[in-house]
């Protein structure tokens, strides 16, 4: 379950960002100010995508940014964001996104985890719309926490 994972502290709404690098950005900012990750560490996650393209784009519309677990990763989480106006990080099929997640593990095993945790969550129907019609971190956690 996600909420395993995720906090209403975590979540932020409607935010603005002018690119893909700017959404990683804004939407690792829950887990930068609570001390779970460096930002050494949002800035490998956005250099994986600059090397291997937009993989992170998991499905039409999410982002799921994340690196492997290393010294920046001071405890494990996820944040959860929603863009004011949807951003395209290139991929072919899935762009532009208006949900873009953050995951930080401090093991191998974690970060499997929390990636299998998301997945999950999206796989359930409407999820997607339900969330961006959200218009609160409460509403957001509410939503993902029934799914």
């Amino acid at each position: 379950m996600l909420t395993q994972y995720l906090t209403k502290e975590n979540i932020r709404c409607s935010v603005y960002a002018a690119d893909w690098k700017q959404a990683i950005r804004e939407a690792a900012q829950p887990l930068l100010l609570t001390g779970k990750v460096e930002e050494q560490y949002v800035e490998r996650a956005i250099s994986k995508v600059e090397e291997l393209g937009p993989y992170i784009v998991l499905t039409q519309g999410v982002a799921v940014a994340h690196a492997r677990p290393k010294s920046d990763v001071k405890e494990g989480g996820i944040s959860l964001m929603t863009l004011k106006e949807p951003v395209c990080f290139g991929h072919k099929t899935n762009d532009p996104v208006s949900i873009v997640f953050v995951l930080a593990a401090t093991t191998d095993d974690g970060h499997i985890g929390t990636m299998m945790s998301v997945a999950q969550t999206l796989c359930e129907p409407n999820i997607k719309e339900r969330i961006i019609a959200a218009g609160t971190p409460e509403e957001i956690y509410a939503v993902v926490a029934e799914s």
